[in-house]
């Protein structure tokens, strides 16, 4: 059931909604990012977690856009979660590459948010007519969002993202602290997506990243499709 704080938290994005249907992450179309430039992936080397400390390391790094540091899982009730941040371009994983994804209605997140806010995939929102005890409807329409349940927890929906991939759009994305509450991992990042200043930059941020953080990581330089 929804908390008090998470209804009245509906109840405003509603609203903004209806006054700024147009806002998203940014300017890219579905699965295509705003440059071409190169992405760096940072991950555990061993397919693990990496310890939320390795955040203030990599920003210390020169030459470095945005970081974007991610959770992924699954609740106990089948969803696939995404703990994200605020960041003016998302990027997540299409395969072992990276795709921007888009806002195709509603919102994505902005600082400041509820920890109920959820941004869900276009597949999700059109498979779930009924699930979890929830109800969305097939196209979701206008500037009216129900309430979700996932974890046991309530959420309300902002937006809807899209990647032009269906599978990575049957996922729900959550702000990073409260990800790593509904997975149970406190202080954890499944990685970074770090944007380089300049594509000519990638270089020189990769080899900075692999001598600071060390052999524990994998650090992956992959250019948009």
């Amino acid at each position: 059931m929804l908390t008090g704080k998470a209804i009245r938290f509906l109840l405003a994005s509603t609203l903004a909604l209806t006054l700024a249907p147009w806002l998203s992450f940014g300017q890219a179309r579905p699965g295509q990012a705003p440059s071409k430039g190169p992405i760096i992936q940072v991950r555990a080397r061993d397919g693990g977690l990496l310890p939320e400390k390795v955040w203030e390391q990599v920003r210390r790094i020169p030459n470095v856009a945005q970081v974007q540091s991610v959770l992924e899982g699954k609740t106990a009730d089948g969803v696939r979660v995404i703990g994200v941040e605020p960041v003016p371009v998302l990027y997540l994983r299409w395969g072992g590459e990276l795709v921007a994804a888009a806002i195709v209605q509603g919102r994505g997140f902005e600082r400041g948010d509820a920890p109920e806010a959820m941004v869900v995939g276009k597949t999700f929102s059109q498979k779930n007519k009924t699930a979890l005890g929830l109800s969305i409807p097939a196209m979701l329409t206008k500037d009216h969002f129900p309430p979700i349940i996932v974890g046991g927890q309530g959420f309300a929906i902002v937006g809807i993202y899209a990647t032009g991939d269906p599978k990575t759009d049957d996922q729900v994305l959550v702000l990073l602290p409260t990800a790593q509450k509904l997975l149970n991992q406190p202080g954890r990042l499944s990685g970074m997506y770090l944007t380089p200043a300049s594509p000519a930059a990638v270089e020189q941020v990769a080899k900075e990243l692999r001598r600071v953080l060390g052999d524990t990581v994998e650090v992956l330089a992959s250019r948009q499709p």
